[in-house]
């Protein structure tokens, strides 16, 4: 599918009360610096697709909405006008006529006829601003905090800043816009905008380039290629990037929300780096006020991203990813902690220290052997050395070593406790990938901390005080508190590196069977005493309709490929099936919840393939339920896998039987390595489950061994 076929408006109707992406119109270069939208209001959620108004062009860095109004660092806004717009910072415009696509935004606004074109390069872009009338301008605002310093003759420059996370040293986004026709008067108008007109022409064109580390970069970054060129240049770009795979199915709605989904799998992380006069690498170091060589990059909360995100880069993006590793570690260097959240540094957020899940299945990959070394260096010492101020690598990590969890007066201690145990099992692989075994036992230890939570009494996983006593007045159904954006029922299951133990704590398959079968049929009750209100994610779950299983929030994309465990894999197929054709569309409202940086886009995709990678840090995917009728992946070493789905009709809801490169295959999980020596898988499905498809003896991965 060509680039042009995507619409940025995907997944942008959205509301306070309830999210259908929460994601924002990106025009932009895959992984880009900068990306640029319209804005249609001053709030979080700066842009609607139903709006008629427009408020500019938005030079953005945000990456979510729940960063709130000050999460868009650096970021500027340029809004053209003409004679009878002149001085209005809030004007009509026709979202019939205009473009929204990630290598082109084009707006028309009837009044005055303007329509202005605007193409993004790596590090800036072109806006080409035609009207009726002679009187052309644009009119410069910051959404955060800026200052357009100059505006002398054909050159426009100014800056954007915010604070990072330290609060100490600023991060300033320069600007150096050249025009085709001069500046002739600036005036400030209302709120601090600044009004500059251009002399007599109805045909401008603006070229921008940005830095954050230098003027000089931004003035070698403004692009000098034509309009044309560029175009061509970034439609090369996206179209690489949507040609990873290609797909072939009967619903033609259907392919289009896929590449919909790709498209969004290639936003994040951003570049927070540059190219200095030899072609190298360098950025800007938040933390020393100074200039370092290598990558860096932002925009990215690996609670949510840990789960997805990087399993697919693994399989299909050689070039990147091994740079966004590369940038991570410096992060570490230069922040003194694996991150967690960054926006543009590491400002904590959420619960757990999930890159270690990141930077286990990147090891066990093989993606950018050189960091190895590293990595396990940055994992141990947020695993060993607690932050004063509680925000960066692992919290409250002395209480947990000191108990096995995290006590219940700390909030989230529950989620804090399980995802801590899942990096000690993180930690125990890439310590035995390096031949580490002494320390390798020793994580793998701690990894069993999981089942301090867990009380038998009630089957969940349930907060303790410090003198570990299990939380009185317990409700599986209440959310917040001890839990993060869910309940016990969707954070019991949070251990995917031990499964099989956790079937243990419950007795055996049968007892685990019927909970879990519980959590998919019951109705999505819920009550809200640990927030006292009603966050989204309740009401996506409501919404949603599939029992305790909230497919709109990240702790439940793994929770139907727990039948795998129990040997009851044609459970999840329908299951599955239905969560893709229901839940996701190639509309406004594309998503069951918060899309959150491409990980509820690799999820859909991982999906669709048929596979899911359950537990990173494994190198195994867990078949599930293809959905299209053939699909063809370039993998990142080059060579292709094709997946082929027969009978692939509504009707056919369970895999009847499949094969891998001609032969018949009963595991119910496939290999990182089967898969990236390419080949082919078919599914052939059927109108009833097929028990005998997947042999009961062979089951996932767990630390603990099945019995």
């Amino acid at each position: 599918m060509d680039i042009s076929s995507i619409d940025t408006r995907h997944a942008t109707s959205n509301t306070f009360e309830l999210s259908r992406g929460n994601s924002f119109p990106f025009t932009g270069y895959p992984f880009g610096m900068n990306y640029f939208a319209i804005e249609t209001t001053n709030d979080n959620w700066w842009f609607h697709p139903e709006a008629q108004h427009y408020r500019g062009f938005r030079l953005t860095h945000q990456p979510t909405m729940w960063a709130g109004t000050k999460g868009d660092f650096a970021s500027v806004r340029i809004l053209p006008f003409a004679t009878r717009s002149k001085g209005l910072l809030d004007v009509p415009y026709a979202p019939q006529f205009s473009t929204f696509q990630p290598n082109k935004l084009e707006i028309v606004q009837k009044n005055d006829r303007i329509r202005t074109t605007l193409v993004p390069s790596e590090y800036g872009a072109l806006m080409h601003i035609t009207a009726a009338d002679d009187e052309l301008g644009v009119i410069i605002s910051f959404p955060t905090e800026g200052k357009v310093t100059k505006h002398e003759g054909n050159v426009i420059e100014g800056y954007s800043l915010q604070l990072h996370a330290d609060r100490t040293t600023p991060l300033k986004l320069r600007f150096h816009i050249e025009t085709t026709s001069p500046v002739v008067d600036a005036t400030t108008i209302e709120d601090g905008a600044l009004q500059l007109s251009f002399a007599t022409s109805n045909d401008v064109t603006l070229r921008l380039g940005t830095s954050f580390i230098s003027m000089d970069y931004a003035v070698r970054n403004m692009p000098q290629e034509d309009e044309a060129t560029l175009s061509a240049n970034i439609t090369d770009a996206w179209n690489a990037k949507l040609g990873k795979i290609e797909i072939f199915d009967h619903d033609r709605e259907r392919v289009q929300t896929f590449y919909q989904n790709l498209w969004r799998a290639f936003l994040y992380p951003m570049k927070l780096y540059e190219l200095d006069e030899d072609g190298e690498p360098v950025h800007y170091d938040m933390h020393a006020d100074d200039v370092k060589p290598g990558y860096l990059y932002t925009n990215n909360g690996f609670w949510d991203t840990a789960r997805t995100v990087y399993s697919l880069q693994s399989l299909i993006e050689g070039d990147e990813y091994p740079k966004i590793l590369h940038g991570f570690v410096n992060s570490y260097k230069e922040g003194g902690y694996m991150p967690k959240w960054l926006s543009p540094a590491d400002g904590g957020g959420m619960p757990g220290n999930l890159i270690d899940a990141v930077l286990a299945d990147a090891v066990i990959k093989g993606i950018a052997p050189e960091l190895n070394e590293t990595f396990l260096e940055g994992m141990l010492h947020s695993a060993t050395e607690q932050d004063p101020n509680d925000r960066l690598g692992r919290c409250y990590q002395n209480d947990y070593a000191k108990y096995g969890y995290i006590p219940a007066d700390v909030p989230e201690s529950v989620n804090n406790s399980l995802d801590y145990a899942f990096s000690d099992w993180c930690i125990s692989i890439v310590a035995a990938h390096l031949g580490k075994d002494e320390l390798a036992a020793k994580y793998r230890k701690l990894a069993l901390n999981y089942q301090n939570n867990f009380d038998k009494e009630v089957g969940f996983m349930v907060a303790k005080d410090r003198d570990g006593n299990f939380k009185p007045g317990f409700s599986p159904i209440s959310w917040g508190g001890d839990f993060t954006e869910g309940s016990s029922w969707q954070s019991t299951f949070q251990e995917p590196h031990d499964i099989q133990g956790l079937i243990n704590l419950y007795g055996g398959d049968k007892a685990f069977l019927k909970q879990i079968t519980t959590m998919a049929n019951s109705e999505p009750k819920y009550d809200v005493k640990g927030y006292g209100h009603i966050i989204h994610e309740v009401a996506e779950m409501e919404v949603n309709e599939f029992g305790q299983i909230n497919m709109g929030n990240q702790p439940s994309f793994h929770l139907p490929y727990l039948f795998a465990f129990a040997g009851k894999s044609y459970y999840m197929q329908p299951m599955i099936k239905q969560m893709m054709t229901k839940l996701f569309s190639a509309g406004w409202q594309g998503y069951p919840g918060d899309e959150d940086n491409g990980s509820m886009a690799s999820c859909y995709i991982f999906n669709s393939l048929g596979f899911y990678p359950f537990c990173p840090g494994t190198d195994q995917y867990l078949f599930g339920m293809p959905l299209y009728d053939q699909i063809i992946v370039h993998l990142a070493n080059g060579k292709d896998l094709t997946l082929t789905t027969t009978q692939n009709l509504p009707q056919h809801q369970f895999i009847d039987h499949l094969e891998v490169n001609g032969e018949a295959y009963h595991k119910p999980y496939i290999t990182h390595e089967t898969l990236m020596n390419g080949g082919n898988i078919d599914y052939t499905l059927g109108l009833v489950p097929n028990p005998d498809n997947f042999d009961p003896d062979e089951v996932p991965y767990s630390l603990t061994k099945r019995d």
